[in-house]
């Protein structure tokens, strides 16, 4: 039971309750009345009988979220995410400062939203609820907060510009694949990353962390369960999120490609004396993995030979090109989404909405074609 006591003039409140097996309290004092120390006393009663109740309850939302990250994501994925992580708990200091976490409401988070989507692409403000929505959803868990702040938050923000998503046409990614395939080797490692990059979609991290015990040479299929390092070399890290953990199906020329390249390195290695202990599929004459921008470099050298219509795309470009093929070709969003190894479908249907769009125009005139001729 509570106990309910008067303290320097007003009402106080005691709750006692267990975590992690030891005994703590829950204190409160500064009421007017003993009755409204008993509601308060009453209703925490409740908390601890049904959900929980945890030591952290005043704790503030830009210090949980602090710590949240400290535990969950950093160390743990690239730097590029991690970074990005800091970056959204800098955002909540600044706008939440000293505010409690139970004491955020919807409407303050919404302003909170509404604020950053000003000047920043809506996917970007999508990839922030996001991050925020899970780090509650844990708090939920340890009883830290009893609601969901994030829910039904209306995202906005600025209309993505075309430069965002750039992908290459269906004549330029057969010539950008007959020429990987002609140049590529253990000393030219990058050409086959272009290679499986249009095969699978793979992000560049999933494609330099990829190992043969993952290649099933068989049933044609790769398993992404890992990322690598490949910018500050620390080794293995895990996937942008759960959804990113897949086995997909990869063509049969791929296939061929990944044999040839096996082969040539296991051969090379063995007259150097060298040992693939890692397994990296990808691991070069010179024992390492290109970084992104040694990919990119080589990739926008063959775009400028073929004079492609964005000479500028990255590696991450053939993963947009990747999706805007399945997407034109009809394949289902959520098998997309899937392949893509994206947290969800709305994250796919956000970043390829114009292609959504302009098939959904077609799909609506096939449409009445087909009541047409009924």
């Amino acid at each position: 039971m509570a106990q309910i006591y008067k303290k320097q003039g007003s009402w106080a409140v005691r709750v006692y309750f267990e975590e992690n097996g030891k005994r703590k309290s829950k204190n409160k004092q500064g009421f007017r009345t003993k009755k409204e120390a008993e509601i308060y006393a009453t209703d925490l009663e409740n908390k601890k009988n049904t959900s929980g109740v945890s030591a952290l309850m005043d704790i503030t939302f830009s210090d949980y979220f602090e710590q949240w990250i400290n535990t969950y994501k950093l160390g743990k994925f690239s730097k590029n995410v991690e970074n990005r992580y800091k970056r959204t708990a800098s955002l909540i200091s600044d706008f939440f400062g000293n505010d409690k976490f139970k004491d955020i409401t919807r409407q303050h988070y919404q302003q909170f939203i509404d604020a950053y989507a000003k000047n920043h692409a809506k996917h970007t403000v999508l990839r922030l609820n996001s991050s925020i929505k899970a780090c509650i959803a844990d708090a939920i868990d340890e009883h830290i907060i009893f609601s969901d702040f994030t829910r039904r938050a209306f995202i906005g923000g600025l209309e993505s510009k075309s430069s965002d998503v750039k992908y290459l046409e269906l004549d330029e990614i057969k010539l950008l694949k007959e020429i990987a395939s002609f140049k590529a080797s253990v000393q030219s490692i990058a050409y086959y990353e272009i290679l499986l990059a249009i095969d699978s979609g793979a992000r560049y991290g999933e494609i330099v962390g990829l190992t043969w015990d993952c290649v099933d040479f068989k049933n044609r299929e790769i398993t992404i369960n890992k990322t690598y390092d490949y910018i500050e070399r620390t080794g293995f890290k895990p996937t942008k999120n759960k959804q990113s953990v897949r086995t997909i199906s990869i063509s049969p020329f791929m296939i061929s490609q990944l044999k040839k390249l096996k082969a040539d390195q296991a051969e090379y290695f063995l007259k150097k004396g060298y040992h693939n202990d890692l397994k990296l599929v990808f691991l070069n004459y010179k024992l390492t993995v290109p970084s992104n921008n040694a990919a990119n470099k080589v990739l926008r050298n063959i775009l400028s030979d073929i004079n492609a219509k964005n000479k500028d795309i990255g590696m991450h470009g053939l993963r947009h090109t990747h999706a805007s093929i399945l997407i034109n070709q009809g394949i289902l969003i959520d098998y997309v989404s899937e392949r893509l190894g994206h947290s969800n479908v709305a994250v796919t249907i956000e970043v390829y909405r114009h292609l959504l769009e302009s098939k959904r125009v077609q799909e609506s005139k096939r449409t009445i074609e087909i009541i047409s001729n009924l």
